[in-house]
């Protein structure tokens, strides 16, 4: 086998292993709430030692992370299938927002106990990934014309992610049926770039 070929195998494996870390946080996550799960929890859920779980999860909320970054991976992924990165900055955060809520809703439970965590557990709304990743959107549709030149993208990106929480927050703890929260974002999304002020 070339030195290539094992590095590669390597490489395969601790994404692998990595891949069944979090698996099984979330699973515990889910099962036992993210404040009754151990680290010692994970390692035995995933067959693994101790100390392999602080080798690629360095702290619990690291699983928080790693759990935020997927979503948005799968968000962004779902811009890029259809070609959206230049267009109106409307219809990239309608996309992207729609690719979340999909994921919420297609992991409810997954979603409350990920999500519900890192608002206790994490400072979401300090300057989040996620602001960071609308503020790209804003700054490109800024330099396309289509925002006003004195909005900041970054204020503009935290002010998106905040409303984006809190409205994930208000779906969490209600029941899922009366909660559109497509319907909710999406009219965060018109309210923010019309602005709330009468002409």
């Amino acid at each position: 086998m070339t030195a290539e070929a094992t590095s590669d195998r390597r490489t395969r494996q601790r994404h692998e292993r990595r891949d069944r870390l979090f698996q099984a946080a979330v699973e515990l996550f889910v099962e036992r709430g993210y404040e009754n799960t151990t680290m010692e929890d994970i390692a035995e859920r995933a067959d693994t030692a101790r100390a392999t779980v602080f080798n690629h999860f360095q702290r619990k909320t690291a699983f928080l992370d790693e759990w935020s970054l997927r979503r948005r991976e799968r968000a962004m992924t779902a811009v890029r299938a259809e070609h959206l990165e230049d267009r109106p900055l409307r219809e990239v955060l309608n996309r992207y927002l729609t690719e979340l809520v999909r994921n919420s809703l297609d992991s409810r439970a997954e979603t409350i106990a990920c999500m519900g965590a890192a608002i206790h557990s994490t400072n979401v709304f300090g300057n989040p990934e996620l602001a960071r990743e609308f503020a790209t959107f804003v700054a490109r549709a800024q330099e396309a014309g289509e925002i006003r030149a004195d909005v900041d993208p970054a204020q503009a990106g935290l002010l998106l992610a905040t409303g984006y929480f809190g409205t994930l927050s208000s779906w969490i703890e209600s029941e899922a049926a009366p909660f559109d929260l497509q319907e909710h974002l999406l009219n965060l999304v018109e309210m923010i770039l019309r602005g709330i002020a009468a002409d």
